[in-house]
């Protein structure tokens, strides 16, 4: 593959990953996500998949996830994607809507089946 599919892949792939999230479409989760993975949230708490998917499906509940640009640099069977990601969250318990505006690096693994991610991690803007 080359690199310029790689890219394009990556980035269909995060696509889906904001459309499963905004839909709360864990099985697509499972799937993107790698069962190794560290999510690093903007507030600095880490979680692992499971965790993460736990999260998603019973505490949070998202309205919007929307990407401007994303870079993608690839290395291999490692592809690094960096950009702004725009999201409306709704914390189920207490109907508290947060608006995020954040900045991402995210690791992507080429790996049996095809690709995952297996890092993120969230600043605030």
């Amino acid at each position: 593959m080359t690199e310029g599919l790689v890219q394009q892949e990556i980035i269909r792939l995060e696509q889906a990953r904001c459309r499963a999230l905004v839909e709360a479409d864990i099985d697509s989760l499972q799937k993107i996500v790698s069962d190794d993975v560290v999510h690093v949230h903007a507030n600095g708490k880490a979680d692992n998949k499971a965790a993460y998917l736990a999260m998603v499906e019973k505490q949070i509940r998202f309205l919007t996830a929307s990407r401007e640009k994303l870079d993608v640099r690839v290395y291999g069977d490692l592809a690094v994607a960096t950009g702004r990601l725009d999201q409306a969250i709704e914390m189920k318990e207490s109907a508290q809507r947060i608006d995020m505006h954040v900045m991402t690096t995210q690791v992507w693994a080429h790996r049996e089946g095809g690709w995952q991610q297996v890092s993120f991690q969230a600043t605030n803007l």
